[in-house]
């Protein structure tokens, strides 16, 4: 018999402020413990939190890519950027938008929020990150405001015609410009003979922009976490719809092939490419990449079957993959709207495809979008709005909502917000004719979320209204760690596209076997190998270290303090581990579940077993918590369903919540309850004497909790009760 003396000092009176004090300390604000900070707009704003319908105003539409992200879905949420830093390298902000770039905080003619980071090398001196008409154009100020551009209401005053004022995708964001020293004609591949001064770049100078945006010091002491580069133009000498240049190559052709440009690209410093540097800009920004940092490039504009080389870069280094991704274009051709004027299809793709890059590539609206822009007028620079495309104008759009879904989910690592992005994509509205490249048709599942990546659309369009659902796809094994936040993922999420990588790997692999016998490298490269070979021999290597590394399947660890509700149908294939804090299956969950020092809750089912090695399987979802789930429908429950057996080891635990004779909290299993651990109660009102309670019901009882025996009793809450493990399920009795 355990007493009331004893059952004070079980865990479960330690557990409770552990396991649930946060939860119902707090609301979820915005499906979190923490509320978002406050968006800072201009007074008036009709914008209110949940009613995404209300920022539609004339500035919101008059950038229709807001609306192809759902854009709206964000503001709605609570997220417009404050608290985030993003980076810019591109050709610098004009100051003269002054309005444009500033918080609220101080005098909006001043602009607070646009910060200058200084590089210099190679040539090149120190060069502010402003605009600067000597060296700069238009691009750069474009490409900016479509990050970060302020939500004002009225605009940068012009002299004729109405003010076409718009708004950036992150609002309220802190923007950190690094100039190029150039315009976006400057070449970024291989420079031809030709080139002006204007087109040809510092590669030393280029390079140390990346480290020194990474190395910054923000206003507010928090990192840049992501960078985002649309600067550049294609040389002339490169053509991306080809791997190599196709056999029998003219010398016109010689620059064909995304792997001949990336050879030029990617060459070591020290060693001269074939324009005679030594440093070379691209090893910067990969230096940048390997901190965690993720940098977005842009796609390109030629209409090819690949990407330009550099945005393809996880492709030719795979260690890049998590860190490093592309965005190409959409247009408004093929949008459709729901009822209540959010969207459905978000567009047509077009530029250049994602290719090889399509596991590290998005789109995003590019053709004809409207920011901000410097006029020269009578040789003095203006502040106006104008309209431009292209992928420069995609990659921005992409890169500010990656921001927004890094707040929107504190705890997640880059990496974790990057795959959230990717996973939530919406698909287009053409894929590519089956067994091509190039030749576009109707896609059949245009406007539903994407399953696996295609060659001309990668992960397709970005999604902010599902991506702050959380993910909707594990691409191998996850661990997240909550760090004490209490968040709701309410996508459906699968592990579909990883299988599909898997087949894609197998036939990738044994083609590269192929490769070594065709070009006699199965004992390694020949002494007189060229320089190609030696590249192409890396990249092989590279790529199948990568193959060898991947986990084709999608496993979840929970760690840390915190709660994390999964109320979707969960069908990843691996494993689920509860390592730390709560984890709360309110939807399906298809797998396995082992709780190893946390704690497992729910009213959901699960289709496979719990296996509770260390920590507690707690079932139940009260009418208090899911009071405080206010951007998702969930309903309470009692009774956690599972299709395997349910096993408490020896240092695990099982607690039930009582309130009645009628409402308390169990688990049921079509399988074996193997009972080996301890019994705790958790008494909210107390039933009347002679009640049976059933907490446990299965297949078979197997064991007993630690001491106590069939008919025991126990003292909780001042109540004793009778246990019993006959007729394959557990009862409390009140005596």
């Amino acid at each position: 018999m355990l007493t009331a003396k004893r059952l004070k000092k079980t865990p479960i009176a330690a557990m409770m402020p552990m396991i649930f004090g946060c939860l119902y300390a707090q609301p979820i604000m915005a499906q979190l413990s923490v509320a978002p900070p406050a968006i800072k707009t201009y007074v008036g704003d009709p914008g209110a939190l949940k009613n995404p319908s209300s920022w539609r105003t004339p500035e919101y539409l008059r950038d229709w890519g807001l609306q192809s992200i759902g854009a709206e879905f964000a503001y709605a949420a609570g997220y417009a950027g404050a608290e985030m830093n993003i980076g810019v390298v591109d050709s610098g902000y004009f100051l003269g938008h002054m309005r444009e770039h500033g918080s609220f905080d101080t005098d909006y003619q001043v602009g607070d929020r646009f910060f200058s980071v200084i590089a210099d090398g190679g040539t090149t001196g120190p060069t502010p990150g402003f605009y600067n008409q000597t060296y700069n154009d238009s691009h750069g100020t474009h490409v900016s405001g479509t990050v970060g551009a302020s939500r004002e209401g009225v605009g940068q005053d012009q002299p004729t015609g109405p003010v076409a004022n718009m708004h950036g995708v992150a609002f309220n964001i802190d923007v950190y410009n690094g100039n190029t020293h150039k315009t976006d004609g400057v070449y970024y591949g291989l420079r031809p003979a030709t080139a002006t001064v204007a087109q040809t770049m510092d590669n030393a100078y280029i390079a140390s922009i990346y480290r020194a945006i990474n190395s910054t010091t923000t206003v507010d002491g928090k990192p840049v976490r992501v960078i985002t580069s649309s600067w550049g133009s294609q040389p002339p000498t490169e053509n991306y719809n080809t791997y190599d240049p196709p056999p029998n190559a003219t010398p016109a052709q010689a620059g064909f092939g995304i792997n001949t440009s990336w050879r030029y690209l990617y060459t070591p410093d020290g060693t001269p490419d074939a324009n005679g540097n030594l440093e070379h800009w691209i090893n910067g920004a990969i230096e940048v990449a390997r901190t965690g940092t993720i940098l977005q490039f842009t796609a390109g504009n030629g209409g090819y079957q690949y990407t330009t080389a550099r945005a393809s870069a996880p492709y030719f280094l795979p260690e890049l993959e998590g860190r490093w991704y592309t965005t190409s274009g959409i247009s408004q051709t093929g949008r459709t709207f729901n009822a209540d004027g959010s969207i459905v299809i978000p567009g047509q793709q077009l530029y250049n495809q994602c290719g090889l890059a399509k596991w590290s590539c998005v789109t995003a609206p590019g053709q004809s979008i409207n920011s901000t822009i410097v006029q020269v007028v009578s040789g003095v620079p203006q502040a106006r709005y104008g309209s431009s495309s292209g992928t420069s104008m995609a990659g921005p759009h992409s890169a500010a909502s990656l921001a927004l879904i890094m707040k929107r989910f504190p705890y997640m690592t880059n990496e974790q917000a990057l795959y959230t992005m990717f996973t939530t994509g919406r698909q287009n509205n053409t894929i590519n004719a089956p067994g091509t490249s190039t030749p576009a048709i109707p896609n059949p599942t245009a406007g539903q979320i994407v399953q696996v990546p295609d060659n001309r659309n990668g992960w397709n369009t970005v999604s902010l209204r599902d991506a702050f659902k959380g993910p909707a796809q594990l691409l191998g094994p996850v661990n997240i760690d909550t760090h004490g936040y209490t968040d709701v993922w309410s996508n459906d999420i699968s592990d579909v596209a990883i299988h599909a990588r898997q087949l894609e790997d197998t036939a990738e692999e044994a083609a590269w076997q192929a490769t070594l016998v065709a070009r006699g490298w199965t004992n390694g490269l020949p002494a007189d190998a060229t320089d190609a070979d030696k590249s192409d021999y890396a990249i092989g290597l590279r790529r199948q270290a990568a193959r060898n590394a991947r986990v084709y399947i999608g496993s979840l660890t929970k760690h840390g303090d915190g709660a994390l509700y999964l109320a979707g149908n969960d069908t990843w294939q691996g494993g689920s581990i509860v390592a730390g804090g709560k984890l709360s299956v309110l939807g399906k969950h298809a797998s396995h579940i082992d709780v190893n020092g946390g704690t497992l809750t729910g009213s959901g089912s699960i289709g496979d077993g719990i296996n509770v090695v260390t920590g507690l399987l707690w079932p139940g979802f009260s009418a208090a918590e899911a009071a405080k789930i206010t951007e998702v429908a969930v309903v309470p429950g009692n009774v956690l369903n599972a299709s395997a057996p349910v096993h408490i080891g020896h240092k695990g635990g099982f607690a039930s919540t009582i309130r009645s004779n009628t409402d308390y909290t169990s688990v049921v299993t079509t399988s074996n309850l193997i009972l080996d651990g301890t019994l705790y109660l958790d008494i909210v009102g107390a039933p009347t004497s002679g009640a049976v309670l059933t907490i446990m019901r299965g297949k078979k009882v197997v064991g007993t909790f630690d001491g106590l025996p069939e008919g025991g009793t126990l003292v909780a809450g001042g109540k004793t009760f009778r246990i019993s493990y006959l007729n394959n399920r557990v009862t409390l009795t009140a005596v």
